[in-house]
């Protein structure tokens, strides 16, 4: 992850949060100590028993945008004139392998007597195309894969949730990273062949997966992974574990809690969101160069957390969210426990002068 997106990433950093660069080794050590939540099934992939409690595995997202998708009529047309096809698409990765890609889905279909919906990033404008191929653009996979028997695609993590989600028999044909990960899960569920790798596809090895997901018992095996999946909330479970793992104790400002703090005041060590030092500022009961930037997470890092410049995108001065009654009621907090504290003080100083004449 950080090969491919440290630059990224440090340039926020430096550019907007007015933070230090970090090292590799660094962010490795910051992302170990770290929250995370995988947006995958767990009844497809169960979460290691080696896995910490601040590691969640929620279940996959879904975009519901099938009810507002109108298919062209020629899909429709296709779709209801002869046996349920295969869906056949590999995103964007084809690149100078999509003609003779092509050229082998054309062969397996015509060798096993198939039909089949092609994604248009396959099957382009420039090749001719037999009748038991439909080539298709842009598609609501929801609506389409409610239409089709089984699906071949590239693994990818989305088209390889979706496919399952609809209870299909799945072949992957992977290219690179995660995709063949996905394909040799699908496989181990029984929904599926072992996976296929693109750069080295031939017609054989396709036609043998499609007669291996045309097995009845493959079938059943993807319709009882989708049974677990409907029984799944990835989105409801990873807003659930994002506010359970959220550091409550470090985000409360004292004085009053609506926002989170975001600064200390190391002299009466209180941490307090910026609306509260506002009202604080304004009254002149703390001057700015008194409050000090306050970590939420306490990081492996110690440098991480030392801002060069304090609160960059913090609220304009003349923006205070509260009413008059309330920055009243934090103007009486502050002055209340500055007296607490103080006589606190006082009580331990007298104690402290007393023990030592004694």
């Amino acid at each position: 992850i950080w090969t491919g997106l440290g630059t990224t990433i440090n340039n926020f950093r430096e550019n907007v949060l007015q933070l230090p660069r970090l090292r590799r080794e660094e962010a490795h050590l910051m992302m170990s100590d770290n929250p995370h939540t995988y947006c995958w099934s767990p009844s497809f992939v169960p979460k290691p028993t080696d896995w910490g409690s601040d590691i969640d595995v929620c279940g996959f997202f879904f975009l519901d945008d099938a009810a507002n998708y109108q298919p062209p009529q020629e899909l429709t047309n296709f779709l209801n004139n002869g046996n349920p096809p295969i869906y056949i698409g590999f995103g964007s990765v084809v690149g100078y392998n999509r003609h003779r890609l092509f050229r082998i889905v054309r062969d397996a279909l015509e060798i096993t007597g198939r039909r089949a919906v092609v994604s248009d990033s396959l099957a382009t404008d420039d090749i001719e195309l037999p009748a038991n191929i439909f080539r298709c653009g842009p598609c609501s996979h929801k609506w389409l894969f409610q239409r089709v028997d089984s699906v071949c695609h590239h693994g990818g993590a989305g088209t390889t949730a979706a496919g399952l989600r609809a209870g299909l028999p799945t072949i992957v044909v992977a290219f690179f990273g995660d995709q063949f990960f996905w394909g040799d899960r699908v496989e181990q569920i029984g929904a599926g062949p072992g996976c296929l790798s693109g750069d080295n596809l031939n017609t054989q090895d396709l036609i043998n997966a499609i007669q291996f997901i045309s097995n009845p018992e493959v079938k059943e095996n993807a319709q009882r992974i989708a049974a677990q999946l409907e029984t799944e909330n990835g989105c409801a479970d990873a807003l659930r574990a994002f506010h359970e793992q959220l550091p409550l104790d470090r985000m409360h400002s004292d004085l009053e809690s609506t926002y989170p703090a975001c600064c200390r005041i190391p002299k009466y060590n209180f941490k307090v969101s910026w609306p509260v030092a506002q009202v604080l500022l304004k009254a002149q009961l703390i001057t700015e160069d008194e409050l000090s930037p306050w970590s939420t997470k306490a990081w492996n890092l110690t440098e991480s957390c030392k801002l060069r410049k304090l609160l960059q995108y913090r609220t304009s001065n003349d923006i205070i969210p509260y009413s008059d009654e309330e920055c009243e009621l934090i103007r009486t907090r502050f002055n209340d426990s500055i007296e607490v504290a103080s006589q606190r003080s006082y009580k331990n100083t007298a104690y402290e002068r007393y023990m030592t004449q004694g």
